[in-house]
């Protein structure tokens, strides 16, 4: 990202405002998409609304300063945009009051739920587990394989490999929970 710097008034200039708007969107766009999940009832109005808060994100980026926390600014825009849509649907919209909305916007917008935490929370985990169960698991989710499949590849039964997996995905959950509790911490 390129720009130049004015010693006059240290104001950020923009010499592509196209490429940074374009670098920061899709930089944050999962998380973007996430955190309107999280205030909407269905996936499709999340789409919906994600669609339009693009636009205004583009129409607005004059907005933006360099160098801030784009996806919080992306954030309230969303936000912003989530509460119109839910206005103009009216009663079908309305699944969350919006003390509750209020809460889920502050609580998405936290890095602490950044899907990429969470795959990393995951993989920490991973690497926790026995050697045995983390080979279980990945044949498990292999392309393809069923826990019957899985079951009579490796001599087992199916009943008794849904329970070992069932284990092994508690245990895995458990410890990507305490993680997140764990960072909210620090």
């Amino acid at each position: 990202m390129a720009s130049a710097v004015d010693n006059d008034n240290f104001d950020i200039e923009r010499s592509d405002p196209t490429s940074e708007f374009l670098e920061l969107y899709s930089h944050n766009y999962q998380r973007l998409q996430f955190y309107l999940m999280t205030l909407l009832p269905f996936a499709d109005d999340a789409a919906d609304v994600l669609q339009e808060t693009s636009l205004v994100l583009w129409k607005k980026f004059d907005t933006y300063t360099t160098g801030t926390n784009f996806f919080a600014w992306a954030c309230k825009i969303a936000r912003l945009q989530a509460l119109k849509y839910r206005e103009r649907r009216g009663k079908a919209a309305l699944m969350f009051n919006d003390q509750l909305l209020d809460t889920l916007a502050v609580e998405a917008a936290e890095d602490r739920f950044a899907p990429a935490n969470s795959l990393r929370h995951l993989r920490h985990c991973l690497g926790r587990l026995s050697e045995r169960d983390q080979q279980l698991i990945q044949k498990r989710y292999e392309p393809g394989m069923s826990v019957a499949k899985l079951a009579d590849n490796i001599g087992r039964t199916a009943n008794s490999l849904s329970k070992t997996l069932g284990r092994i995905r508690r245990s895995l959950l458990e410890c990507i929970e305490r993680k997140q509790v764990a960072a909210t911490r620090e």
